[in-house]
């Protein structure tokens, strides 16, 4: 497996809190990382930024004007369904034939996680694999309290069941007592650096350091985002 001393020394220390700026956009870190990974680890680098593609997908069915940078489809490719990833050929092609679950947007998020759980579990990558069973257990747990508020069965939203195994009882109490949704979802990303450090593992050269790396950049980016419209400070 590679050691990428030179990428960890290229790469910009994280910020300490979320708001703080990160030393370089988040699609410069993007671009660094993929000119220097080795083949064999170009999928799974791309398997994390295709989260910034799915993300951009819902954004565009939802008809809103967010597009966020570093994914690998263009605005435009989006819109017009070219160059997709298979998982999201496929969403569409369902989306298409009518998707008999109510949230269409629990199918986008469900064929992207299928997709990077197989990746990492092919690609035997113990980052994506410890932290994509984790966050599939936070978004099915998520997805719960959503759908029985309005009184449905959770187990029609649930997703890749089989990745989860966690307890986030501590986590779904505490987010209920966050003081707005602007805070809940600062919450929630705090949560999901602590378990990214905890999965990154303890060798600086090594590729599930890099891919956690990313992962870290794409959340403190999204935050700094945000701190310039809500200054984080005001919601504390």
């Amino acid at each position: 497996m590679a050691k990428y001393y030179f990428l960890a020394s290229c790469l910009p220390p994280m910020p300490i809190s979320l708001g703080e700026k990160v030393a370089l956009p988040f699609e410069e870190i993007c671009g660094l990382i993929l000119r220097n990974v080795e083949p064999v680890d170009d999928p799974l680098v791309r398997c994390c930024l295709h989260a910034v593609d799915t993300a951009n997908t819902e954004f565009f069915l939802l008809g809103q004007n967010i597009f966020l940078p570093g994914g690998g489809l263009t605005r435009d490719e989006i819109e017009a369904k070219k160059h997709l990833p298979l998982f999201l050929k496929k969403f569409f092609e369902e989306k298409d034939k009518g998707i008999g679950r109510g949230y269409v947007y629990d199918v986008l998020w469900a064929e992207y996680y299928a997709y990077a759980y197989s990746l990492a579990e092919d690609l035997n990558c113990r980052f994506l694999i410890d932290y994509l069973s984790w966050e599939i257990g936070l978004r099915n747990s998520l997805v719960e309290l959503r759908v029985r508020m309005l009184g449905e069965e959770a187990e029609d939203f649930q997703i890749l069941v089989r990745a989860g195994g966690y307890d986030f009882s501590g986590i779904i109490s505490q987010l209920k007592m966050q003081q707005n949704p602007l805070k809940a979802e600062q919450f929630l990303d705090e949560e999901r650096l602590k378990r990214i450090y905890h999965c990154e593992g303890s060798d600086p050269f090594s590729r599930d350091f890099i891919l956690a790396t990313l992962e870290k950049a794409r959340i403190f980016s999204r935050w700094e985002r945000i701190n310039a419209i809500y200054p984080v400070r005001d919601i504390i």
